[in-house]
């Protein structure tokens, strides 16, 4: 998968080079619905600087604040603005048909980045950049069951809201990779952790008060699973049970490579390069690339050892 990508842009900075890089000047919109998750600033910090290599590129950012209609209205004013194109990071809505219908109307290419809208179907040229989700899910569900030797009992800590696809899709594959060992039981929580270690925290300890038998929680996210790990240790049974989630932020791995941590994986969602990859595509397309609508960035385990080599405590996220 990497070299398939390495390929794809090599080849569009060839496109680039003979095109976008000799224009007048090139504005590209960033509209994102929530700014202040660190995982979200990190998509939109790595655009801006991988911009800063062209001397005609203005990159104009939005914060919706959690707002579906602001960005909606975003969106409607990045395209009064003149935008080339646009780089959308939306989640967790699963669509605004009205910011679809303006982007349609203009006619200028998009990226959804992390999260691809349902009913995306645009004339204009459109890609998506992100993680497998199933992918993630699957890894985390097959180590643990091997970790814990096929028997346990597992919590899950949805994120939410209910009909949140890429949730889903973590939560799906990773009870399915458990689905081939009878002697593993799992209990999905009750509430939302809304993806944040607080939420996290509140729903394990909750779990906690009911279930004195847990060998492992997965989670939807890492940070939901900071909290819950903490709630565990602050209930002086972080001993009896592993932690395992998705994104291998750069918290999550500085704590797997804590002695004794029982954060035992996670798995690549890499903000920075979903960012960087969005940016460079949508280049590419504003220079006639015609790319697949699809792009599917690597989605594998990390371990401890991983763990060491990913980390940068540079990154935003």
């Amino acid at each position: 998968m990497m070299k398939k990508l390495t390929t794809s842009l090599a080849a569009i900075a060839v496109v680039l080079g003979a095109g976008a890089a000799s224009a007048d000047g090139i504005k590209i919109g960033v509209a994102n619905l929530f700014y202040g998750a660190p995982y979200f600033a990190g998509m939109d910090v790595a655009v801006h600087e991988e911009a800063e290599a062209y001397s005609n590129v203005e990159v104009i950012s939005t914060d919706a604040g959690f707002d579906a209609a602001k960005m909606a209205a975003d969106i409607d004013d990045l395209i009064a603005k003149g935008v080339d194109g646009l780089i959308i990071s939306a989640g967790p809505t699963e669509t605004i048909p009205s910011a679809l219908i303006a982007i349609e109307e203009a006619g200028i290419p998009v990226v959804f980045v992390d999260r691809l809208w349902k009913n995306t179907n645009l004339e204009t040229p459109w890609n998506w950049v992100g993680a497998e989700n199933d992918v993630m899910g699957r890894v985390i569900g097959d180590h643990m069951e091997d970790h814990l030797g096929g028997t346990g009992h597992i919590l899950v800590i949805k994120g939410g809201p209910a009909d949140n696809s890429i949730g889903i899709a973590r939560t799906e594959a990773f009870t399915e990779a458990l689905s081939s060992s009878p002697d593993m039981k799992i209990t999905v929580a009750p509430g939302f952790g809304g993806w944040g270690v607080d939420g996290g925290y509140k729903v394990m300890s909750d779990m906690l008060a009911q279930h004195a038998d847990l060998a492992g929680v997965f989670c939807e996210n890492d940070s939901m699973c900071l909290g819950a790990q903490k709630a565990a240790d602050d209930a002086g049974r972080s001993g009896e049970m592993v932690f395992g989630a998705s994104d291998a932020g750069k918290d999550t791995l500085r704590e797997m490579m804590r002695d004794g941590s029982n954060f035992i994986a996670t798995a690549v969602n890499d903000s920075d390069q979903i960012g960087r990859t969005g940016f460079h595509h949508l280049m590419g397309m504003l220079a006639g690339a015609e790319l697949p609508n699809i792009t599917p960035l690597y989605s594998g385990l990390v371990l401890k050892d991983e763990a060491y080599k990913r980390y940068d405590p540079n990154k935003v996220f």
